[in-house]
């Protein structure tokens, strides 16, 4: 059985579910301890560090002989991927990793134990060739990264260029294994969430003059928000990432039957796309409530209404001409597996966080399908490339003694 295989079966069958989305999620400790284990078997340094009760972040780095003569010689590499999964409830045998046609079923086996396996097989594959890197590779397994991120904010912290990385060094580029597909990934959308609650008046439900509905002021908000997501997909797009988009998840309002409403209260998801900032967009919405506002004013009514920003993900993008990206493209043509030419993705991933920090990142993982679905898979063949490649890059990026 191929090492890829193995680690992967053994990385699907541990809960590793964040404990923020579902009640008995294991969180990371397990899985980190696993990894860490192997890590130390291929013979890497390994740090563990636990970030939060239970959730923990491992690093392995095989450390570099230094800069070589050549240009570019010399440089470090991080790979990095999230050990945290979405909840498993509805599925059937979620963590029984079961294999069939090439497929390894499972939560987390695509999204994305299948990158981790495939970091894992790099190693692996590193330590079998007997090649010495120039430049370190550091190996990050992160934390949360379906919730809030704190694993990948603690590395970014630690070895990203904006403070915060003289204790553990300096990276110069990262790849995130996310699920790519085995194509490039070097854009991805961003999202907002934000809170409005609009105000009103209570009053018993026969005393109208007395009272004023925050449900119906909402109403507006929300007609001036149906008719702005049916043009903001065709006013703003971008080649590799699709269109912006918005849309309300949640509405909540009122108490009982037969009180006017005091306050309404909805979320709004905004996804970006890369060149958007968080002024821009809350001035979009900004705008939208001012509408919403004249249009109250033009009956006789008051409109009243906060807005809040809940979460902020920034949206990223890397210039395809970088030096980690040729380096994959160079990796890949000799890698069967791998898919030329370039892809965006509709979500958010920790390379924004990474990208933040000074670490010019890019996504590149393996096929598969199922993503946050009951039915999850990674295709085995893709997920031994993902290794090969990953371990190509490294020698093209971090250069080899003697290569």
């Amino acid at each position: 059985m191929k090492y890829t295989t193995r680690i992967l079966a053994r990385l699907v069958s541990i809960n590793s579910v964040n404990p923020q989305l579902e009640t008995g999620g294991a969180g990371e400790a397990e899985i980190g301890a696993l990894i860490a284990d192997e890590l130390r078997g291929l013979g890497l340094e390994v740090e563990l560090d636990e970030i939060a009760p239970g959730r923990v972040n491992v690093t392995g780095i095989v450390r570099g002989s230094g800069p070589g003569s050549g240009p570019g010689r010399g440089r470090n590499l991080m790979i990095n991927g999230h050990m945290d999964t979405v909840g498993i409830s509805g599925m059937d045998a979620p963590l029984a990793a079961r294999m069939e046609d090439g497929k390894l079923y499972g939560r987390g086996a695509y999204d994305m134990k299948s990158g981790l396996a495939g970091m894992l097989g790099a190693a692996h594959r590193l330590v079998e060739s007997g090649d010495k890197l120039e430049g370190d590779l550091v190996l990050t397994f992160v934390a949360d990264e379906e919730y809030a991120s704190i694993g990948a904010e603690a590395v970014a912290k630690a070895w990203g260029a904006k403070g915060g990385a003289a204790r553990r060094g300096r990276v110069d580029a990262a790849i995130v294994t996310e699920p790519t597909d085995m194509h490039i990934c070097p854009a991805h959308r961003g999202f907002a969430v934000y809170s409005i609650t609009t105000k009103g008046k209570t009053a018993h439900g026969g005393r109208h003059e007395d009272g004023r509905d925050a449900n119906a002021m909402m109403g507006l908000l929300l007609a001036e928000l149906h008719a702005h997501a049916q043009v903001l997909p065709r006013r703003l797009q971008h080649e590799l990432c699709g269109s912006a988009s918005i849309h309300v998840p949640i509405v909540e309002g009122g108490r009982s039957l037969f009180i006017y409403s005091h306050a309404c209260r909805i979320k709004v998801e905004r996804r970006t796309l890369p060149g958007e900032t968080e002024a821009s967009v809350r001035s979009e919405i900004e705008a939208l409530m001012e509408s919403a506002s004249m249009r109250a004013a033009a009956s006789g009514a008051a409109f009243e209404a906060d807005l809040e920003l809940e979460l902020w993900r920034d949206p990223w993008e890397i210039n395809i001409s970088h030096d980690i990206v040729k380096a994959l493209e160079r990796a890949g043509s000799g890698v069967e597996a791998f898919r030329p030419g370039f892809i965006g993705h509709g979500w958010w991933e920790d390379s924004a966080i990474l990208g933040a920090a000074g670490i010019p990142s890019v996504v590149m993982g393996a096929a598969g399908g199922g993503i946050h679905q009951d039915v999850e898979w990674a295709d085995l063949d893709s997920v031994a490339g993902l290794a090969e490649l990953l371990y190509r890059t490294a020698r093209q990026f971090c250069g080899v003694v003697g290569g």
